[in-house]
C-alpha cells in the first residue's frame, strides 16, 4: 500500500517541526530560567499555548492521515 499524503497534510507536517522547535527553544529557555530564578517562568502561557497547538496540529494529521489512507480505502 502506497501512503497518500495531501498538501495539506504537508503543510501540517510542517507545521509541527516548526511547533516543535518553538517548544524546544521555549523547555530551554525554561530550564535556564529556573537555573538563575525561583520564580514562575515568565514565559509559562506561551509554552502551555504552544503544547496545546501541538497537540491540535497532530490530532488533526493523524485525522487526516487515517482518512486517505484507512484499508478499506486502499484498492
Amino acid at each position: 500500500m502506497t501512503e497518500i499524503i495531501t498538501s495539506e497534510m504537508e503543510e501540517i507536517r510542517r507545521l509541527i517541526v516548526e511547533t516543535v522547535a518553538k517548544r524546544n527553544a521555549l523547555k530551554t529557555e525554561m530550564a535556564q530560567w529556573y537555573e538563575a530564578h525561583s520564580k514562575r517562568f515568565e514565559h509559562t502561557n506561551e509554552l502551555i499555548t504552544v503544547d496545546s497547538t501541538l497537540s491540535e496540529l497532530d490530532s488533526h494529521y493523524k485525522r487526516l492521515w487515517d482518512y486517505h489512507n484507512a484499508p478499506s480505502r486502499a484498492s
